[in-house]
């Protein structure tokens, strides 16, 4: 604490024995150092770790445990879908999903905390819709949103993503969507 000599009263301020035990404990129970310690590890979600970012995926709402699908199946174009693949490539799709949960590293989850963060802001225009998508995947290559004209948009993306991608894609819930525009999603490589 700053300033202890200000909390003794001044009867007992003169006292070495006891000032010498009031500046004892004030050194052993100092809390400066574990305010900051808090202040970084928990409260900045710039630089929280484990449980901190944790807690800032509640307050989003968030979790750091994706489920993903671990297999593509054989599909359609117009399924707007990210697992499904052409002929000889993939099996078809046999009644239940071969599925794994996740837990996403401190880096990707910040990552996913902000993104969802602009989307609890966002206005659902193209311009911070895109913004959402360049925190989620930068230096990956080229992603954006584009309207179709028609009450619906496509989210395109000019890399493959990996799984845990598709999963904060498709089931994460934290890429805008206008109420009542359809989304389909579009790869390009």
């Amino acid at each position: 604490m700053e300033n202890i000599q200000q909390t003794v009263l001044s009867q007992y301020a003169n006292s070495p024995a006891l000032c010498t035990i009031i500046n004892a404990w004030n050194q052993c129970i100092d809390p400066s150092s574990l305010i900051d310690q808090w202040y970084d590890l928990i409260w900045n979600v710039q630089t929280a770790q484990g449980y901190g970012l944790d807690i800032w995926g509640r307050i989003v709402g968030v979790s750091r445990v994706l489920t993903i699908s671990s297999t593509d199946y054989l599909g359609w174009r117009e399924a707007n879908d990210l697992t499904e693949v052409g002929f000889n490539q993939a099996p078809w799709y046999s009644g239940k999903a071969a599925t794994t949960n996740y837990r996403m590293s401190d880096a990707g989850f910040r990552q996913l905390i902000y993104a969802k963060a602009l989307a609890n802001i966002s206005d659902c225009s193209i311009t911070s819709t895109n913004a959402v998508l360049m925190t989620l995947f930068p230096d990956q290559g080229d992603v954006y949103v584009k309207d179709n004209m028609d009450m619906t948009m496509t989210y395109v993306f000019d890399f493959v993503p990996t799984d845990v991608q598709v999963s904060i894609i498709q089931n994460s819930g934290v890429l805008p969507r206008a109420a009542g525009v359809a989304i389909s999603y579009q790869i390009k490589s």
